[in-house]
């Protein structure tokens, strides 16, 4: 229930409190004094989006707060809307997301206007609202046959993403295979190439080489004036005398060693001339050879080390794409069960509904004969979806005629505006006990109504108001007169601004409003007394 408001620096309305009480709540305003600001006020306190635009010309922000009671507990709701473009939320003083405002309000509280009706020419929401009708004699149904088409999504999920993966991977296991192949005819042992590229520039600079090493192994062995030759001899010299003294002694090993060192360099450089002999074929094979490890690892990786290690790692997922095969079995047996199961909880709650759309008929049919639709039949249409879906297996809309003689059409395309408003406030007639609504607000229900059926339309929102807190912004006197509570919207001006304020009206106010319904600016005292019978007799 909502107990009061208050509105600042919003539209027209510069500062207005006033509070709701339990019963009909009516508020009405001549055009174009507010009525649409208040409704679409309390619509902020209870979630709704916001903008700047909302913001009174001249504010840095327009504030909305609401105190109400939503199931047992009392909240303050704050909406601030700022000028730049932040918006708060605050329950209670702490500032909240705005989802937790709807969370707590949307279960207790509704608000209908046009876009309510035209929500009901949607043929998609008429399954809700053969739900909510239903209660339990459908909830408990419809909870099966959720946790089955949840299960049944999951594991279909699974079982199509296998199958996706099976046919990634029947593509990557043919380039598996041909990447082991690959790698493993070319051979590759790890340091290979660092030893054929030495071996290439070798080759690469033969005849240069050779001509030096020769060169070299002449100067160090031929002739009486080689160094081999000559060091030879000095060794020899100093050896005869070596005896006489340590320091020849010791000159004459180190000439040793060097002798030793000099036939160790004299046997490599032998050793180098023979194999110096260029071969252009063994350069082409090298050349190859690298070229090969140079494609591979372009391919795979930067070193053979890690081309190797790149094959090991394909070949355990070639080996481990076997088990594919059994999972799919897995899954399919699964998802064959899992399917059954949601066919039958969907079977169940077709049933479930069928059962519930008679009564629901025969309920609205009731009402409208109570909203002055003395012809009227609907009949709620069940017809089976090509496949299950998130709400079930059916597909649901109303049908409808108010005119003797004429066939039932589908609700979207025979209803007027002001026949919508009173469909919908018959099924909020049928529907708010189910749906645990403490207050219900009502934004132009009497839209292209008038005479008896206005007044019939008010003794409905009069029965809604003994159960639940109706607020209802109308025009219409017959509604009017029937209020519990009356609010008048009412706009003063000064030299330079226009402000809208609301208030509370009782006795002779609540009289002169709604005289001023009946007649406009003119008002007799026979207006007055008109509108003092249709008070009096409500």
């Amino acid at each position: 229930m909502i107990k009061s408001i208050k509105i600042k620096n919003f539209a027209i309305i510069k500062d207005t409190e006033f509070k709701f009480h339990s019963g009909l709540n009516i508020i009405t305003g001549e055009t174009g004094a507010g009525k649409s600001v208040v409704a679409t006020a309390i619509s902020l306190a209870l979630g709704s989006r916001a903008d700047s635009t909302f913001i009174r010309h001249g504010a840095s922000k327009a504030t909305i707060e609401m105190v109400a009671v939503f199931e047992e507990k009392e909240y303050t709701v704050v909406r601030e809307v700022s000028s730049n473009g932040k918006n708060r939320c605050i329950i209670n003083g702490n500032g909240v997301p705005l989802g937790r405002l709807i969370s707590i309000s949307e279960k207790s509280a509704q608000i209908h206007g046009q876009f309510d009706n035209n929500l009901l020419l949607d043929p998609e929401s008429h399954i809700d609202l053969l739900d909510t009708f239903g209660g339990q004699n459908i909830l408990s149904y419809y909870l099966q046959y959720i946790n089955a088409f949840n299960e049944f999504s999951e594991i279909k999920n699974r079982y199509n993403a296998l199958i996706t993966s099976i046919k990634e991977d029947s593509s990557k296991a043919d380039f598996y295979r041909y990447s082991i192949e690959e790698i493993d005819r070319s051979n590759l042992v790890v340091g290979e190439d660092a030893e054929l590229e030495d071996r290439m520039k070798f080759l690469q600079n033969a005849e240069s080489i050779s001509r030096a090493l020769s060169d070299s192994y002449d100067a160090l062995t031929s002739g009486d004036f080689s160094a081999e030759s000559l060091i030879g001899s000095a060794l020899s010299n100093l050896q005869s005398v070596s005896g006489y003294t340590k320091d020849i002694a010791s000159l004459s090993e180190d000439l040793d060693s060097l002798s030793i060192q000099l036939s160790d360099v004299i046997s490599k450089m032998h050793t180098l001339l023979d194999s110096s002999d260029f071969s252009e074929r063994e350069l082409d094979e090298i050349m190859e050879r690298l070229s090969l490890i140079d494609s591979l690892k372009k391919k795979y990786a930067p070193t053979i080390e890690e081309i190797l290690e790149h094959r090991d790692l394909i070949f355990e997922k070639l080996s481990n794409m076997g088990s594919f095969d059994e999972q799919k079995e897995e899954l399919k047996s699964m998802l064959e069960e899992s399917r059954l199961k949601l066919y039958s909880t969907g079977n169940q709650l077709t049933e479930a509904r069928k059962k519930v759309a008679k009564e629901l008929s025969d309920a609205v049919v009731s009402e409208l004969a109570e909203l002055n639709f003395k012809n009227a039949d609907i009949e709620v249409s069940i017809t089976p979806l090509k496949s299950p879906g998130p709400k079930g297996m059916d597909e649901v809309e109303l049908f409808i005629t108010t005119n003797k003689g004429e066939p039932l059409k589908p609700l979207a395309k025979v209803a007027s505006g002001g026949e919508v408003s009173r469909i919908m406030l018959a099924i909020k007639a049928i529907t708010a006990d189910s749906e645990n609504i403490s207050t219900l607000i009502f934004d132009e229900v009497d839209t292209g109504i008038s005479g008896i059926t206005a007044s019939i339309v008010g003794s409905k929102l009069q029965n809604l108001a003994s159960n639940h807190q109706v607020i209802s912004i109308t025009h219409l006197p017959q509604i009017a007169a029937k209020g519990d509570h009356n609010y008048r919207i009412y706009k003063e001006s000064d030299d330079s601004e226009t402000y809208a304020y609301v208030e509370e009206i009782t006795g002779e106010e609540k009289i002169m409003e709604i005289a001023r319904l009946l007649g406009g600016t003119k008002i007799t005292n026979a207006t007055i007394e008109n509108a003092r019978d249709l008070i009096d007799n409500n």
